[in-house]
């Protein structure tokens, strides 16, 4: 009886583990989608709050002709993007700090990524 619990103990938690994604995974995925020019992804991972900044980036992409719209996404994709990884989560709310790294640039662009937790899920809430 004692092992039979031990092991749906074990498979519980493994559930509950592989169905909540990591802060830094949504993170990641967002920028990566977000560079890429891929707003409806990115929209997946952030919080409603950010739903008018990717309208809006969208709709200047929707604007160009497809060589400017093709220009443009190659000069803004990343070569790397890095997000540092918080350790122990605690909260919810996390500041990330990234970096993006591009081909067209000698410095790596520095700044922050802001999730929060709502209902057990981790969204993008800003940029800064």
């Amino acid at each position: 009886m004692k092992k039979t619990f031990l092991v749906m103990s074990c498979l519980m938690a493994l559930g509950s583990c592989s169905r909540e994604r990591e802060p830094l995974d949504i993170a990641e995925a967002f920028l990566q989608s977000f560079f890429a020019a891929d707003y409806q992804t990115a929209r997946t991972y952030a919080a409603p709050e950010l739903y008018h900044i990717l309208e809006k980036s969208q709709a200047i992409m929707d604007s160009l002709s497809e060589e400017e719209n093709e220009l443009v996404k190659k000069y803004l994709s990343p070569v790397k993007i890095t997000v540092d990884n918080p350790g122990k989560v605690q909260g919810d709310t996390l500041r990330l700090s990234y970096r993006v790294e591009f081909s067209n640039l000698p410095e790596p662009g520095i700044s922050v990524i802001v999730l929060r937790k709502e209902r057990r899920k981790w969204h993008v809430f800003a940029l800064e």
